[in-house]
């Protein structure tokens, strides 16, 4: 096996967090900063035998993702690790997908932690090394290591999403229920709240569910907003029979009708109307297009995380716009999984 020059390249936009890394690990490897991805990939240029990256996701100018994937041009070998947040999780899914990074580090991160995935990181490194040398014969064994990194991969986002102890909540939940007795408009919202929170922990990791099954969340979800907003949110669906078995992405039209409340005045005075129908192919989200004075700051996140999902789905494309005195949001159906 050749001789492996294990050098790290640590990026990061705060030098404190660059320089406390170097000095915990400076010892055993052979460390190199950065403070943004320009200065990291003018490293990378001058050190092709650079065998590991890590770097933070949230840098100004150039994200730790976009970082990563215009790295491979220049290191495609290396091992690459991206440190961020649970509210990152559309940079996990993207540092997949287009930097093909081998692990994520949520912050914040420990000595020991990250010793130990420095350590499984190299391993694999020199795995890929190796590879690289095998004959023909042998390439079964990089295929069988990259299958093992995806599903590394995959068992993260697994424990990504189950951070919350769902029985805890819903242990808490019936003791709360049966706390108040006497109070029956509590303990419907108690119930409703069980009954969102169920479906989002069930159907979570699934593209499609049937508007039948949509439908139901989304009345228990508008049950709640209407304890909160009282006769200042109307709703309305007319979509019934034949049209309830066609599928949507699920808890994508919780989050068109969720956009709405949040992005418009909700009151006594201006009601919002939200409106559920069934257009041409679509589900069609409609709310009385009344933005706030001060507007919530949006980030699209969840539009953008939507148009995501439905590419991998269908060809059909979202709409979303002014129409008259509706803001209209639509997404495509679909009859089953392609």
């Amino acid at each position: 096996m050749e001789k492996i020059d294990e050098k790290i390249l640590y990026v990061d936009d705060e030098k404190g967090n660059c320089d406390y890394f170097k000095s915990a690990f400076r010892r055993e490897y052979s460390i190199l900063t950065a403070l943004s991805g320009k200065e990291a990939l003018m490293i990378l240029q001058d050190n092709p035998e650079i065998c590991m990256i890590i770097t933070d996701q949230r840098m100004p100018e150039m994200s730790g993702v976009e970082f990563l994937e215009r790295s491979l041009q220049i290191t495609p070998d290396a091992i690459r690790i991206l440190v961020t947040g649970y509210s990152d999780m559309k940079a996990v899914i993207d540092a997949i997908n287009k930097g093909q990074i081998y692990h994520y580090i949520s912050k914040p991160w420990s000595y020991d932690e990250m010793k130990i995935i420095i350590n499984k990181a190299l391993e694999a490194y020199r795995l890929r090394v190796e590879n690289r040398a095998l004959t023909s014969e042998k390439e079964e064994l990089l295929i069988k290591t990259e299958r093992q990194e995806k599903e590394y991969i995959r068992a993260q986002l697994e424990n990504l999403r189950k951070q919350v102890n769902p029985h805890f909540l819903f242990n808490c939940l019936n003791i709360l229920h049966a706390m108040v007795p006497s109070n029956p408009d509590a303990r419907g919202f108690i119930q409703k709240l069980s009954s969102v929170y169920r479906y989002l922990l069930e159907h979570n990791e699934e593209n499609l569910v049937t508007l039948h099954q949509e439908m139901s969340f989304l009345e228990n979800y508008i049950y709640l907003q209407k304890v909160r907003f009282k006769d200042a949110l109307n709703y309305e669906s007319s979509i019934v029979g034949s049209d309830l078995e066609y599928k949507i992405p699920s808890v994508s039209g919780q989050l068109l009708v969720e956009n709405a409340i949040k992005h418009n005045i909700v009151s006594k005075e201006k009601p919002l109307d939200v409106i559920l129908t069934i257009e041409d192919g679509y589900f069609v989200v409609k709310n009385t297009y009344q933005p706030k004075l001060k507007p919530m700051p949006s980030t699209r996140v969840g539009q953008e995380n939507l148009r995501e999902r439905l590419k991998y789905l269908t060809d059909k494309e979202p709409a979303f716009n002014v129409e008259g005195n509706f803001y209209v949001a639509k997404i495509p159906i679909l009859e089953s999984m392609p």
